[in-house]
């Protein structure tokens, strides 16, 4: 790694440094009067473009009622995240600043996990910008996309001088205000442009959610590697005798640190991922219920869509705490295996506080309710599911 580029991503500033620029442009890396009135203003377009118009969109069939039902669903999930975030801000600010001191603990202890950790700083980094162009060029192409196949609908309609109207094919499946989007060519070109500011709004948005979440539960997974890898080499005996006490304060430090880093994310991502799972399992049964009765087709293509996305979204989730609760095995495991009887006994204390530290794993949690882990999101499919068949079921008898 070229020398500038180390010494840009050893530094405790580096960490997750990409993530926080993007929460500060929409005020939730800081407390104070213009950060509220960022996220107020986030919260005053949501409301405007994407609360009042479903509430309010005359539809012509249930089948447009499902698909903005279920659009109004993610895009709950989306901004009511991001508020619910916000309300934690104070925990997160607390949490960067125990991620930066660990970071001056860990480049102080070992120069192999000073490396360790600035590769991994400078790999986050790369990986969260191509997922923020990944999903500019996603957000381009869901607002462009409609648009060619309409011209196209529209120019043969009048080259074989067809009086059948025009297919529009709707950003959201909303009646705009007073535009009549869903007949009229004229209204739903201005429906479009509108529609882009609130596109690259949800992009960003959502981007900004991903992208927070994974990287602070990605992160809370590398540093317990981290301190995995300083109990290993503590115990290795390559360490000189004179530096045993130091090294032994060190680990004992980042252990305390890193339980304290993973309780208090628990505490910024609880609320968020209570709203995931409930919108999540919602989104599901009213997809699989859609499903079953219409089948997959184009007028389906929506709600597809969706369900794949916030599956995609909350399965991520799922794996990434399963890592974080692996590497906390791993680290227990390492702890135990410490020989403490052969330290001093001034030493022995501290390894002992250390063995009794790691009896309690600290983990990501779903509120205050269930771990974020991939048997969790086993039970949240069947869980839906059985909400879809009783659903069904009460259809079934209603119809009868």
């Amino acid at each position: 790694m070229q020398f500038e580029l180390f010494q840009k991503y050893s530094t405790p500033e580096s960490v997750l440094s990409f993530v926080l620029r993007l929460l500060h442009i929409v005020g939730l890396n800081e407390t104070g009067f213009w950060s509220r009135v960022r996220v107020g203003c986030i919260g005053l377009f949501y409301v405007t473009f994407l609360v009042i118009p479903p509430l309010t969109g005359g539809y012509t069939d249930v089948h447009q009622r499902v698909r903005a039902g279920v659009e109004f669903l993610f895009n709950c999930n989306i901004y009511g995240g991001c508020f619910v975030f916000a309300y934690n801000i104070a925990t997160f600010q607390t949490f960067i600043q125990e991620l930066r001191t660990f970071s001056v603990v860990v480049c102080s202890h070992s120069y192999t996990l000073k490396q360790t950790l600035t590769r991994c700083n400078r790999r986050a980094d790369f990986i969260a910008k191509v997922q923020t162009a990944c999903m500019a060029a996603v957000t381009f192409f869901y607002w462009i996309a409609p648009i060619p196949s309409i011209y196209y609908s529209h120019h043969i309609s009048e080259s074989i001088n067809s009086t059948a109207p025009v297919r529009l094919v709707q950003h959201l499946e909303v009646k705009f205000y007073w535009l009549d989007n869903r007949n009229c060519v004229k209204d739903y070109l201005i429906f479009t442009i509108i529609m882009l500011p609130v596109i690259i709004m949800c992009g960003f948005v959502c981007n900004l959610k991903l992208l927070s979440i994974c990287s602070c539960i990605e992160h809370c997974t590398l540093l317990t590697r981290l301190t995995t890898k300083a109990v290993e080499q503590m115990e290795s005996g390559k360490l000189a005798e004179r530096n045993i006490t130091i090294a032994i304060s060190n680990v004992v430090e980042m252990h305390t640190r890193l339980l304290n880093c993973i309780r208090l994310l628990n505490t910024s991502l609880q609320s968020m991922l209570l709203l995931q799972w409930l919108v999540c399992g919602l989104n599901w049964s009213i997809s699989y219920l859609y499903l079953t009765n219409v089948g997959i087709c184009l007028k389906s293509v929506t709600v597809v869509v969706m369900f794949f996305l916030i599956t995609a979204e909350t399965f991520l989730y799922c794996f990434l705490g399963s890592r974080l609760a692996t590497q906390q095995l791993l680290l227990e495991r390492a702890i135990y295996a410490i020989r403490w009887y052969n330290y001093p006994t001034v030493l022995q204390r501290s390894v002992r506080m250390m063995l009794r530290q790691s009896q309690r794993h600290e983990h990501i949690t779903v509120g205050k309710f269930f771990r974020v882990n991939l048997e969790e999101f086993s039970r949240i499919v069947n869980l839906s599911y059985s909400a879809y068949v009783v659903l069904k079921d009460e259809i079934k008898m209603d119809l009868n």
